[in-house]
């Protein structure tokens, strides 16, 4: 990895830290918002600041965080790679701006499906910096796709590919809108199909990393070479038919709703189900190093990704089945992600640090604590405890639906703890000298 390669990487993975950091603390914020006397201390009338925060703080916790990861992992998957530091002065201008409208109280929020946003020019420029930033890298390597681990570029480079269609898509959607339609009251339109291709583009981006990660922990990849070629192949194919959806279904919007959701399952869930039954072979067949951040990220990955899966099952919209569903999901992809930054790419640039107690507490902390929390919330849910709703609303009238949201209660403490504990060790390794804990 020349310095050059080096210091972006290092650069998008700081970018992506800090985006959980500042998602943590807008977490904290929407706390105080919602507590009778601190609330009274913000700076701004807390009814009008919760869900401008509520809308940032998603943002930032899911797409500037995957984002970025995928542009620091374009930018790892190539050799010598040039423009990892362009992309990444957009995304980092980008997200400056994300947080200025929550932090001035302004912006209409638009709490839609798969991309929330502020309607605000503000915020908005900053979404599309962000965007345009993260693709810079992603064009890099799929225009010239030079790499010393060819697998792993391969699946950055079908999540990449896919990322480039959901920008197609959104691009599509908002010149599809009515003439004088605004981004006020249109956004789910604009963002639902892009939103469904960032689903597969974050799948690719998971299935990489147990990849990596089952290569990095016992010297083989849990998928050989020609699955995994077909494995991305799927993907690739799954996402192709979206930016054609706006030229089949133009102006009607119904149609154009069921086009991607039916995309979306029947696309997903055969490569999906090839690389967990692989990666969970491959685990089974060898001994388990608790000790390694590869073995730790993997398999608590793998688990947590597939509990919520059979959660999805059970779920039907209503209930709090449905967020402990997606809770695990995003739960799963977090720690492959973890696994990752600790076992390939803090090494990659010489900041390995002390690998104690404390690495291997974070993955264990996150990780049962996301599933206390989703099963607590499933139990629920099960039970018939609404989701979205708080206090006396949830009508816990039963044993079980106490249990159920005091498990949700503890595990999301311990997964909180889990989170500030992984924050912390990385910004620690990125920001101080070079291989020091």
């Amino acid at each position: 990895m020349t310095p050059r390669q080096g210091g972006a990487l290092r650069g998008w993975l700081l970018l992506a830290v800090s985006a959980l950091a500042i998602a943590g603390a807008l977490a904290l914020l929407l706390a105080a918002s919602r507590t009778p006397v601190v609330q009274d201390w913000l700076p701004w009338p807390w009814q009008s600041f919760f869900r401008r925060a509520l809308v940032t703080h998603v943002v930032f916790a899911f797409q500037v965080w995957y984002l970025a990861m995928l542009g620091g992992l374009a930018v790892a998957a190539r050799v010598e790679g040039r423009t990892g530091g362009l992309g990444l002065a957009l995304a980092v201008a980008g997200t400056i701006l994300l947080v200025v409208p929550a932090l001035a109280n302004r912006g209409e929020p638009s709490l839609n499906n798969y991309v929330p946003v502020l309607v605000d020019p503000i915020f908005l420029a900053g979404l599309g910096l962000v965007a345009v930033g993260v693709a810079v890298p992603v064009l890099e390597l799929l225009l010239r796709p030079r790499s010393d681990d060819p697998a792993f570029a391969l699946g950055v480079a079908t999540a990449g590919l896919i990322y480039l269609l959901a920008l197609a898509c959104t691009l599509l959607a908002w010149q599809d809108l009515p003439p004088g339609a605004t981004v006020a009251g249109h956004a789910e339109e604009i963002f639902w199909g892009g939103g469904h291709l960032l689903q597969l583009t974050y799948v690719a981006l998971l299935l990489s990393c147990w990849q990596a990660l089952g290569a990095d922990a016992s010297g083989t990849a849990p998928l050989p070479r020609v699955a995994w070629r077909a494995v991305c192949a799927l993907l690739v194919i799954a996402a192709l038919p979206g930016p054609a959806f706006y030229l089949i279904h133009a102006g009607d919007l119904a149609a154009q709703r069921a086009a991607f959701t039916r995309l979306y399952w029947i696309g997903l869930p055969v490569p999906l189900l090839i690389a967990i039954i692989a990666t969970a072979l491959h685990s089974r067949r060898r001994s388990l190093d608790w000790r390694s951040p590869a073995q730790l990220g993997l398999v608590l990955s793998l688990g947590l990704f597939v509990l919520g899966g059979l959660f999805g099952g059970f779920a039907d919209g209503t209930d709090t089945r449905t967020p402990a569903h997606y809770h695990a999901e995003i739960g799963g992809v977090n720690l492959a992600f973890m696994g990752l930054i600790f076992a390939r790419l803090l090494p990659a640039l010489g900041r390995t640090g002390k690998r104690g107690r404390a690495v291997r507490l974070q993955f264990w902390l996150y990780g049962a604590g996301q599933a206390l929390f989703c099963l607590g919330m499933f139990v629920a849910g099960w039970e018939g405890v609404a989701r979205k709703v708080a206090g006396a609303d949830q009508d816990l009238d039963s044993a079980l639906k106490v249990a159920g949201m005091g498990a949700t209660g503890v595990g999301g403490f311990v997964a909180v703890a889990g989170g500030v504990l992984f924050i912390w060790l990385a910004l620690r390794r990125l920001v101080g000298r070079p291989s020091e804990g």
